[in-house]
């Protein structure tokens, strides 16, 4: 989405393109024509995710962003994916958070899922020594792992990345869309 500032440099742009081509020194184009070019939106790549939730088999494997937009249907389901399994409560999950998975599942090899150990945590049923404003309790965090690769191995991908929070555990690897960080 462009800002008004944006808007009015698109706009000063293109009367400064018209009055140009107008006194000769460029093309005839009609001023509309540069400014249907400039605002559309330039598509990005579909992005999916293949998981499964360790605990209950079930698999999320969808398309999440269309390459324009977010898909409030999808997000919804990989909310229910991810919930609380201990409450059955579940809350608005990142899309970004999605989106840094996809990018570890990439680098960790497309082809085979992640695995889904944590996702949403519910306020009443915080895991007892963890961190009291934790990012699982605003959709913002999961706890991954691969069958394929160690913890080890799939934590030195994701740091690949250089974004969001992430930590090594044993078993998993909890990544986050916090601040940038290691543990």
């Amino acid at each position: 989405m462009r800002t008004l500032g944006q808007r009015t440099a698109l706009g000063r742009r293109a009367f400064l393109f018209g009055a140009s081509a107008a006194l000769g020194g460029l093309p005839a184009t009609p001023a509309s024509a540069f400014l249907r070019r400039t605002q559309e939106p330039e598509a990005a790549e579909p992005r999916s995710l293949l998981m499964i939730n360790q605990r209950t088999d079930e698999v999320f494997n969808e398309v999440y962003f269309d390459g324009r937009e977010y898909l409030p249907g999808s997000l919804e389901r990989f909310a229910h994916f991810a919930r609380d399994l201990r409450t059955g409560e579940f809350g608005e999950m990142d899309p970004h958070l999605l989106d840094l998975a996809c990018d570890i599942q990439r680098l960790a090899g497309a082809d085979e899922p992640l695995i889904l150990t944590h996702g949403f945590r519910s306020s009443s049923r915080n895991v007892r020594g963890g961190a009291a404003n934790s990012h699982h309790l605003h959709g913002q965090a999961l706890d991954i792992t691969h069958r394929s690769l160690g913890a080890r191995a799939l934590h030195q991908r994701a740091a690949a990345l250089g974004r969001g929070g992430l930590g090594r555990y044993s078993t998993f690897i909890h990544i986050d869309t916090g601040e940038t960080r290691r543990w």
